[in-house]
């Protein structure tokens, strides 16, 4: 989520250039500070490298991050040198000199609109991590009907708040949340946007036990988006293209629900004794598709070793699979078939994977779980049916709620 938000913020505030009441810096401006910190932060995230020297490379980061914020603040910036050092204080991991400096932003009658809808989508996201949804809601709520972008930002608003409830475990104010996200993503009318939200709000849907209207949504935006292509005429834009697919795969994996589970079809083990799902009856099983060069895969490697020690004593098994790729730590298809076995065990060891890692037979085993997107994780009950397919949209907690139901449901039933 971290890489996220600062590939988002630098992204976004590196397209603005405002220069209104701007202390002149000699050498580098609280910008090119971000930046580098930035990018120190994206070194971080390297595939061929122990998460040991992540967290590290990641400290040394905060340290410089804590640095620069300090040499900002002594000169007391004003204007887009403030937004920057708001930003700063984020990558320092100072939370609430972060959330107090763009308050301020948001006070500041010289900025364009376009800074002060960045802070206030910090600070949404940030209250909303922080549990503070309260504080969050009232700003999501301020956002006037006039401003930047102000259909964009309320979906991504509401979606920030639907990941915190479900974090807290109330996942029918999630749903409220997701479904406003959805409003408004169709109001803004991005594309990617509005598939990508209808697809969070199917999961949660299906979570809830309301499977019957995860359908329904589906089909309505599968026929809403079979509309924009037939009206784009011969050559859809590529954008429609993607959300079809999108959506039809969600449709796909959405029947397989409640049906068993298909048998996996794979060529090698990591470091790892062979085993089958038959064989895994009587034990909740995590199935996740992924790719060792992919940094959302990466991104949740966390989350399943977390799950893998809290859950393991209570009956969860974690297998993970991927493909051949031909990635040897830095580069795809680079590598050949044994090159790359020999990095996935070097990376099963880098970030202490302590769960089974297999390779697909192909991509058999991908086509036969409908996997589109990675990171991808079915979860299948002690009987070997799929209780719920979770594709990676920033909310780890929603799978990890599904986690905790079906092993709990096993355990009522033993």
């Amino acid at each position: 989520m971290r890489r996220k938000l600062i590939a988002l913020l630098c992204m976004s505030f590196g397209l603005i250039s405002y220069a209104a009441g701007r202390h002149v810096w000699a050498q580098q401006t609280p910008a090119d500070y971000a930046q580098e910190v930035g990018q120190l932060l994206a070194d971080a995230n390297r595939a061929d490298i122990s998460d040991t020297e992540a967290e590290a490379r990641r400290q040394r980061a905060r340290e410089l991050a804590a640095k620069y914020a300090a040499t900002v603040a002594a000169h007391h910036p004003s204007g887009e040198d403030r937004v920057w050092l708001g930003y700063l204080y984020h990558l320092a991991g100072n939370t609430e000199k972060a959330i107090e400096t763009f308050r301020q932003v948001l006070d500041d009658k010289s900025l364009i609109e376009e800074f002060k809808q960045q802070a206030r989508l910090y600070l949404i996201r940030t209250l909303s991590e922080a549990g503070r949804v309260g504080e969050a809601e009232s700003i999501l709520a301020e956002i006037p009907s006039t401003a930047f972008n102000a259909d964009e930002a309320r979906a991504q608003g509401h979606e920030y708040l639907a990941i915190a409830y479900t974090k807290r475990g109330e996942l029918d104010k999630a749903v409220e949340h997701e479904k406003q996200a959805l409003e408004a993503a169709q109001k803004s009318g991005l594309i990617p946007r509005i598939w990508l939200t209808g697809r969070s709000l199917a999961q949660l849907y299906v979570a809830v036990g309301r499977p019957e209207e995860a359908a329904k949504l589906l089909d309505e935006l599968k026929a809403y988006f079979d509309r924009q292509a037939r009206l784009a005429g011969p050559r859809p834009p590529k954008a429609i293209q993607t959300a079809i697919g999108q959506i039809e795969t969600a449709i796909a994996q959405l029947k397989m629900i409640g049906r068993p589970a298909p048998p996996l079809n794979v060529v090698k083990w990591i470091k790892e004794t062979p085993t089958t799902l038959d064989a895994l009856r009587g034990k909740v099983v995590a199935l996740e598709f992924f790719a060792a060069w992919c940094p959302d895969c990466r991104g949740l490697i966390p989350h399943l070793r977390d799950w893998y020690a809290r859950y393991t004593p209570k009956g969860l098994k974690i297998l993970a699979v991927t493909r051949y790729y031909g990635y040897n730590g830095r580069e795809v298809g680079k590598a050949s078939p044994a090159e790359e076995e020999a990095f996935l065990a070097r990376f099963k060891q880098l970030h202490s994977l302590p769960y089974g890692t297999a390779i697909d037979n192909g991509q058999q085993s991908m086509t036969t779980y409908h996997v589109r997107s990675i990171p991808h994780v079915v979860i299948i009950d002690r009987s070997g049916r799929v209780r719920f397919v979770f594709t990676w949209h920033t909310n780890p907690s929603l799978c990890e709620y599904m986690i905790k139901r079906v092993l709990a449901e096993s355990a009522e039933s033993k």
